[in-house]
């Protein structure tokens, strides 16, 4: 074969990329579309447990509420919103303790990338606590209340 010939100045060509170039690279592609597959689980675990967190720092609350029943005086403060701590999570915070005994605390989520939504804890006359919480287009998300 003549040195000038096609087949020749191919087998001469050194690589343009060393070998282990290629898989470095299809090991980065996939790492990446990994990434981007789980994201979504890891958002919604956050998601979870900025709304658990939510409903505690709300919750803390309940022990005013009650002292406040215990007491006659239903005037709400601070205290009866679970202020300071529900500021972190809350954008917007209602109270309500009418004299049936049928106390709401409300908590709209602060507003962020990955969550919307609301907390609420509820009192039945007997003194019964629910926490329930709402995140729009999501199905309901099963909330662990605290304990009182």
């Amino acid at each position: 074969m003549p040195a000038g010939s096609s087949a020749h100045a191919a087998r001469d060509v050194s690589p343009r990329y060393p070998p282990w170039a290629a898989t470095g690279i299809t090991v980065a592609l996939v790492a990446v579309y990994a990434i981007l597959l789980l994201a979504p689980a890891v958002d919604g675990h956050a998601s979870r447990v900025r709304l658990r967190d939510a409903a505690n720092a709300l919750g803390r609350a309940i022990t005013t509420v009650e002292a406040s029943y215990a007491a006659g005086d239903l005037t709400l403060t601070d205290q009866h919103l679970g202020l300071p701590a529900s500021a972190a999570y809350c954008s917007h915070l209602r109270a309500s303790l009418p004299d049936t005994g049928h106390a709401v605390l409300s908590c709209e989520l602060r507003e962020t990338a990955a969550l919307r939504g609301s907390v609420r804890w509820s009192r039945t006359a007997s003194g019964e606590w629910r926490c329930s919480a709402r995140v729009p287009g999501v199905r309901p998300i099963p909330l662990e209340c605290p304990a009182e």
